[in-house]
């Protein structure tokens, strides 16, 4: 498995695909094992899509010690820098669309086109969902694994999709258990997101930016993604109907339609004429 030295931690990392640079950053206490063929095989038909396990998670080292967002974007720097990647098109989601915001601001050059996920720009101006949804993501110490990953879905994703794709909630599951972040690393995590704020930055952001949400997200409101189109320059947005906050997962092919036609332009399908694949 490949893994790169970025700032005295071990990254490990994948890359499949041909096409431009692009580079997907998980969310809170996700590795990049989590992404999934289900996005990840369709994406690299079309992209050069490079995955990683952000510190604190999958197969990347974890240290127990201070974690800050920028200090996560300057992982993901770091390894563009490592693979010879000059300037990639980023797609980071949850927490990752707040780390994909550091790295814009902090690395603007490594930055072609930007797209955020069901996040928010942290601090006072973000809108947060009700304590009884947060409390599904909180982790009690001596709960079993399994229960615990599982607790989460129902704040997860759209009450349709858990009625109609429970085959989609065991394998997360199943990937959630067999690369597990360790409580130590995911309270790192969570603190770090408790000090981001880029309110008072975003009208810096200089890459052309398209914000996704789902219309029915429980834990980060579509509304913030409202307030991050506003607020950064010339940015795009789309909410998704009848998606909820893992719309990656439960409406893929959108996804793929909308990543390609951002990066690629309106006519991106005479580069690639061929139909996209069938995908649940």
């Amino acid at each position: 498995m490949p893994v790169a030295n970025i700032n005295d931690l071990n990254i490990h990392y994948q890359v499949r695909g041909l096409g431009e640079p692009l580079l997907l950053i998980m969310g809170y206490r996700g590795s990049g094992y989590m992404w999934g063929d289900e996005l990840l095989a369709p994406l690299s038909r079309y992209f050069q899509v490079i995955t990683f396990d952000n510190r604190g998670t999958g197969d990347s080292d974890k240290p127990n010690s201070v974690y800050t967002l920028p200090m996560m974007a300057g992982d993901a720097a770091g390894l563009l820098r490592h693979l010879g990647i000059s300037r990639a098109h980023v797609f980071g989601v949850s927490m990752g669309g707040m780390i994909a915001q550091e790295l814009a601001l902090h690395y603007p050059k490594q930055v072609n086109r930007l797209i955020l996920g069901c996040t928010s720009c942290g601090g006072p101006h973000a809108i947060l969902p009700p304590m009884q949804v947060l409390e599904k993501l909180l982790v009690p110490p001596n709960m079993p694994r399994e229960e615990a990953i599982r607790r989460q879905w129902p704040v997860m994703f759209n009450p349709d999709f858990l009625k109609h794709h429970p085959d989609m909630l065991d394998l997360l599951t199943a990937r959630s258990m067999e690369h597990p972040t360790p409580l130590y690393s995911a309270m790192r995590q969570a603190m770090a997101v408790q000090r981001f704020n880029t309110y008072g930055r975003l009208g810096q952001i200089v890459a052309p930016t398209l914000v996704v949400a789902g219309s029915t997200d429980l834990i980060i409101p579509h509304a913030n993604s409202l307030l991050l189109a506003d607020r950064i320059p010339r940015a795009t947005l789309e909410i998704l109907p009848s998606a909820g906050h893992g719309f990656f997962w439960e409406q893929p092919g959108e996804v793929v339609e909308l990543l390609s036609e951002f990066c690629y332009g309106s006519g991106w399908r005479d580069d690639f004429p061929e139909p996209l694949p069938a995908l649940c």
